[in-house]
């Protein structure tokens, strides 16, 4: 009995994904290719640049600090309200990434 309860609340309390939302501005040549390499995302071309979509925010934070190795931005953040899934509050996340032409 004990046991069931303790699987019941790891089945519960199993998290929430939020999406994301990368966009990236300015001179976007050297980062294609990085994006190009991604699984499980949906990329969209733009006039502005590229916008990427993610299903879970850490992947798209994993793959913001590679993209900040590589090459100098600048980083905004902002979140939105997405609902709720499973009675718990979900968050869009957007990241906006202006690179910054240091010569």
């Amino acid at each position: 009995m004990v046991r069931e309860k303790w699987i019941y609340r790891i089945i519960k309390l199993s998290p929430v994904k939020h999406p994301a939302l990368i966009q990236f501005r300015g001179n976007v040549e050297g980062v294609e290719r990085m994006i190009e390499k991604l699984e499980e995302v949906e990329v969209v071309r733009n006039k502005y640049g590229i916008d990427v979509y993610f299903d879970d925010v850490n992947t798209a934070r994993r793959f913001l600090s590679k993209v900040k190795k590589l090459r100098p931005a600048v980083v905004k953040s902002s979140t939105k309200y997405a609902g709720l899934r499973r009675g718990r509050v979900r968050w869009f996340f957007t990241y906006s990434v202006r690179f910054t032409d240091e010569k």
